[in-house]
Formats: structure tokens, C-alpha cells, sequence
């Protein structure tokens, strides 16, 4: 088995956390092994992922999805889940085809809707409204209310990834308070000022950067594939830059 996902695995107390590129994550907590967002065998990363699909199949229990995009529901890792994992995939409305077109077996499937609390294996999950950005800090011609961030209640602390959303007010005001955020500064999500504003109301204890430094940016894709962490750290308050974790791929992050 890879090294690093022995090493999550091995995770007890707290959380694990671990970036696997873009807006990608695994999580261990309360002996479950968590995902988000997993795209790991897209030919265009910049470096392979650095937890291998095929390892990560068979000790996988749940897989989030937050919106159809193939950078955050990748087919060719979503067909290997499909065929060597027995993990429940929880998915928006709005990716129920994509999902059978990958193989995923119905029985297999949890639907996720906006403000629609559920639990899956044992874990409380609480949907949120997700609105996709685009160019030029436009919204996205396509986008869809069905689209999803979730909010999981794990080892006590409220952990939340919005998925590729701009800033709602759903945001600022509903969702409480948190212990983890994942956070996009990018073009085509909430750049530096809207993430600065997320962060600063929300005050999480641990905050994670994502959707930067993951595939091989060019003049059509940069709005998404580049992102600005280091900007976004340096905007911050004082009280909050601490609490900043830009992580390399493959390191695994302990909260206790």
C-alpha cells in the first residue's frame, strides 16, 4: 500500500487531512476514510497523484462530489472506485447520469440537494448551495442550483468544502461555526477578496487552500487551474495567517 495513505490510515484521534490536488482531499476521522472531489488520473497534472486511485479503492468508505466538472468528478478515477471500491458516492441531483455513464452502481449512490441534511455511514452532512463561477468574475453560464458544498460534523469539529462557488450569503450567514474550511482563491470562484471576506466571517480554526498548482495552466484554462494562495495568506488579519495551511500533495495535516 503507498506510504502516505498508510500513514492517514493510521490516524486515530483528530483528523487527517490531505491534499491530493485541485479541489481534492482525503480525510481521516472517526475510522472512516473520506473524499472529496477526487480526480487523480487526469493525464494533464503537472505530477501524478500522490495517492495512487488504485490503493485508495479498497479502504475508501465515502466519496463526496460536489458538481459534475471532470476536474471534481473525475471519470477515469470515479470508473476505478466504481469497480474496486464499495464506498457510497454522494452526489448533486444533477450528477445521477454522469455517475452511471462511470459505472457507479445505483446502490451505491446517495443524491445530496442544497439545504437538505442527510446522514451517510454514520457521518452528519449538511448540503450547501453551491453557484459556479466562470471568467472575468462572471457566473457561469451553467450553472446549476443541483450543485453542491458540504458541511461534515467529524471528530467534533464542522468541516466545510463549498465546492466552485462564488460567495452567497448562505455563506456569511448559515453555516455556524466551523472548525476546517477549504477555500478556492481563483478567477472562477472567490479569488482573494471574497475568500479573505469567507475567512474573516467564518473565523475557522484550520483553513486549506485548493484549486491551484494541479494541472498545466494556458491561456484558456488559467481562470481555474491557477489560484492564489500566497496572495490570499498575505491579505489575511493577522489573527487568522496562522491558522493558513498551504500543504504540498501527499502531505498528511493532523487537527486534533
Amino acid at each position: 500500500m503507498n506510504q502516505i495513505l498508510q500513514e492517514l490510515l493510521a490516524v486515530k484521534d483528530g483528523i487527517g487531512v490531505c491534499w491530493v490536488g485541485n479541489a481534492g482531499w482525503l480525510l481521516r476521522a472517526e475510522g472512516k476514510l473520506i473524499a472529496f472531489d477526487l480526480d487523480l488520473d487526469r493525464a494533464s497534472r503537472l505530477q501524478p497523484s500522490p495517492v495512487p486511485t488504485e490503493d485508495i479503492a479498497p479502504v475508501l468508505d465515502v466519496s463526496f462530489v460536489t458538481h459534475g466538472h471532470g476536474d471534481h468528478f473525475g471519470e477515469p478515477t470515479s470508473r476505478i472506485l466504481a469497480e474496486r471500491s464499495s464506498c457510497t458516492f454522494v452526489i448533486p441531483a444533477n450528477c445521477v447520469e454522469r455517475a452511471a455513464t462511470c459505472g457507479i452502481p445505483e446502490a451505491r449512490v446517495t443524491v445530496a440537494r442544497p439545504r437538505q441534511p442527510l446522514e451517510v455511514a454514520g457521518i452528519s452532512v449538511e448540503p450547501q448551495r453551491a453557484l459556479h463561477g466562470h471568467t472575468n468574475f462572471s457566473i457561469y453560464r451553467g450553472a446549476n442550483l443541483d450543485d453542491c458544498g458540504y458541511v461534515l460534523t467529524l471528530n467534533g469539529r464542522r468541516v466545510f468544502h463549498p465546492g466552485d462557488s462564488f460567495l452567497l450569503q448562505d455563506h456569511l450567514e448559515d453555516l455556524g461555526e466551523l472548525g476546517v474550511l477549504f477555500v478556492s482563491p481563483t478567477l472562477h470562484n472567490m479569488h482573494v477578496a471574497d475568500s479573505r471576506t469567507l475567512i474573516e466571517t467564518l473565523r475557522p480554526d484550520f483553513v486549506f487552500p485548493q484549486h491551484f498548482g494541479t494541472y498545466q495552466p494556458t491561456e484558456q484554462n488559467s481562470y481555474w487551474t491557477v489560484g492564489y494562495p500566497d496572495e490570499l495568506r498575505a491579505a489575511l488579519s493577522p489573527e487568522m495567517q496562522p491558522r493558513f495551511h498551504k500543504l504540498d500533495q501527499g502531505t498528511i495535516f493532523r487537527i486534533p
